[in-house]
């Protein structure tokens, strides 16, 4: 199945596949619509590397290989493999260092005879050494050479040694580790977004453990304070959230959804009367909202309003720029590897004084702000407020956008565009 993956051109998905080492295929009839569920069983540090469009491509290429009838449909999820307590666990153990020196070193024991080895290694860059010394051992031998690598070293080393000779647990490692490399560092503990009113009052309640508390116009913004899993923050899972905290009893997933997605609007565009036609905001939201419509929950959800900064004043109580340039973001969007999408939509106040004559002061704060983000680990994309003057050019652009986002990084198919 990887060969046929790899020949329709999904190299990054038949790798993936290679990772799996059980695939639990459930029970069907022919004559039974539900899908019929696949569970690949992988080694946990592998789990968070398989993306929703992965599992479609896989549960496609189960369709086209188990047929019955017309074809059946096939559902494919991810779960770690059964630990056996009387298995050595042979993924290794011990620092992500120590982990890849071993991998590679396996590696090559395993794909390389010793007398070539000393040729392949110098090739890699490694240091020179004889024929004997492999014969002794080839582990150690390659283990001697990479001894004081840093973890970067290895990354780079670990890259051209998987290309050459592919071993699905060192290439799987290797993507934990670039996972791990990007993105913010920083733990993620709440959100605090789409205020509607009064701007909220905060109080740090233990400085200790950095625990703050809205102690005024709470009731004016939308807090969550749940778990943030490698995969992001996803729509279905705030509308859980949603249901479980500001819905009756009994309410639908769809009817939580469509009340969330109200809530959310009311925070946008808030500067304009009720009876002037959708600004920038509104508009990127009801782009992403058909989108939702299209393609379900399960994309990353688009959080409005987000308090990155919080500055205790107002611009009207301070008689000078405050510290924070920038309090909160448009929109936010969390996704997985800890990658963090800021989307600005500016308007005139960005880059102009309040008379509207252009303002390099305004502009040089804006992209200050901007570097300071990405220095944080954030990635800024904005839009600028000529594309919003027809909704007729705004909404198709925008649809466009979102979906080759989603697109790259794995929560749609490629067909989807």
């Amino acid at each position: 199945m990887s060969q046929m993956l790899v020949q329709a051109g999904n190299q990054h998905t038949a790798r993936l596949l290679s990772l799996a080492e059980q695939a639990e295929i459930g029970q069907s009839l022919p004559w039974e619509p539900a899908p019929v569920p696949v569970v690949l069983r992988v080694h946990p540090a592998f789990v968070g590397l398989f993306r929703p469009a992965d599992l479609q491509v896989i549960a496609a290429q189960f369709d086209r290989v188990r047929q019955w009838g017309n074809g059946d449909r096939h559902q494919v999820s991810i779960a770690p493999v059964l630990a056996d307590p009387f298995v050595r666990n042979d993924l290794g153990s011990g620092t992500d260092a120590m982990q890849l020196r071993d991998e590679i070193a396996e590696t090559l024991w395993q794909e390389v005879s010793a007398t070539k080895l000393p040729d392949v290694c110098r090739a890699l860059g490694l240091d020179d050494g004889d024929v004997d010394e492999a014969m002794a051992s080839k582990r150690a031998y390659v283990r001697s050479r990479t001894s004081d690598y840093t973890l970067d070293q290895l990354c780079q080393l670990g890259s051209r040694v998987v290309e050459q000779h592919y071993r699905p647990r060192l290439w799987g490692l290797l993507q934990v580790h670039a996972g791990r490399r990007t993105g913010v560092d920083s733990p993620f503990k709440n959100l605090i977004f789409a205020a509607d009113g009064p701007k909220p009052e905060l109080v740090l309640t233990d400085a200790v453990s950095n625990t703050i508390e809205i102690s005024k116009n709470g009731e004016f913004c939308l807090v969550y304070d749940r778990g943030l899993d490698p995969g992001g923050l996803s729509w279905r899972q705030l509308v859980t959230w949603w249901t479980v905290t500001h819905t009756e009893p009994g309410t639908s997933e769809q009817e939580a959804g469509r009340q969330l997605y109200l809530r959310l609007r009311r925070s946008l565009d808030r500067d304009r009367k009720p009876s002037d036609p959708p600004g920038p905001e509104r508009q990127v939201f009801r782009a992403y909202g058909e989108l939702l419509r299209e393609h379900g929950f399960d994309l990353p959800a688009l959080i409005p309003q987000v308090y990155l900064h919080y500055d205790p004043y107002t611009r009207a109580q301070r008689r000078e720029p405050g510290p924070l340039p920038r309090q909160r973001m448009d929109f936010l969007l969390l996704m997985r590897g800890r990658w963090r999408l800021v989307i600005e939509c500016d308007g005139k106040q960005h880059y102009a004084e309040d008379d509207g004559r252009a303002s390099p002061r305004r502009y040089a704060e804006m992209v200050a702000a901007d570097r300071e983000l990405h220095l944080a680990g954030y990635e800024v994309v904005r839009f600028g407020g000529a594309e919003f003057q027809s909704q007729e050019q705004s909404l198709p652009m925008l649809r466009r956008y979102f979906t080759r986002l989603f697109i790259g990084h794995g929560y749609l198919p490629e067909s989807a565009a």
